[in-house]
């Protein structure tokens, strides 16, 4: 195993790179797979692996405890929210922060995702918009993660905002691991 310090700016946090040899490629595949799903990463995902873990032998006084991946990552998982039945609503990058959950929206006259709304935060709160007649999406979102998480909607619209509103979405976006299949884009 290799590692390599990476300098953070934000002292809470301190990230280590680490190489690992030696993983069943199948099994990581699966992994991977299954992590993505539920909007997470790799690091994050391990590293909590680890404090459960270390959490668990300092209970079992040094033996390894019995691991269970629904035990470490149900309490990681964000709340589920339907809303429905509205002639107009508009939702901003705060609203959906604030709130804490992934929702549904449906049967929505006109739903409108203000410009502040980043592509991370669309991807992290919102599950699905169904039987919508418009809905009005900022054009930092891309179109595929849109049409991914729109169904039997009447109209999409998308439009335009300043490149001031997109800066935040460009670092997120060289942040982001982007792979050859369609996990990020999965619903749970």
């Amino acid at each position: 195993m290799s590692e390599h310090n990476d300098e953070n700016n934000d002292e809470r946090t301190k990230l280590k790179n680490v190489t690992i040899r030696g993983i069943d490629s199948d099994t990581y595949e699966e992994f991977s797979h299954k992590i993505k799903n539920i909007q997470m990463n790799i690091g994050e995902a391990v590293t909590r692996m680890m404090q459960q873990i270390t959490s668990d032998m300092d209970e079992s006084q040094g033996e390894l405890p019995g691991l269970s991946a629904r035990r470490t990552f149900k309490k990681f998982r964000l709340p589920r929210g339907d809303i429905s039945h509205h002639d107009h609503l508009s939702i901003g990058k705060q609203d959906l922060e604030d709130a804490n959950a992934r929702f549904s929206f449906s049967h929505i006259g006109e739903l409108m995702f203000e410009p502040d709304v980043t592509r991370k935060v669309f991807r992290k709160y919102v599950r699905n918009i169904s039987h919508c007649d418009k809905v009005k999406v900022p054009s930092v979102l891309p179109k595929l993660m849109i049409y991914a998480k729109i169904n039997f909607c009447d109209r999409i619209e998308v439009y335009e905002v300043e490149k001031e509103n997109s800066e935040e979405d460009e670092s997120a976006k060289k942040q982001e691991n982007f792979s050859d299949d369609d996990s990020k884009f999965q619903e749970d």
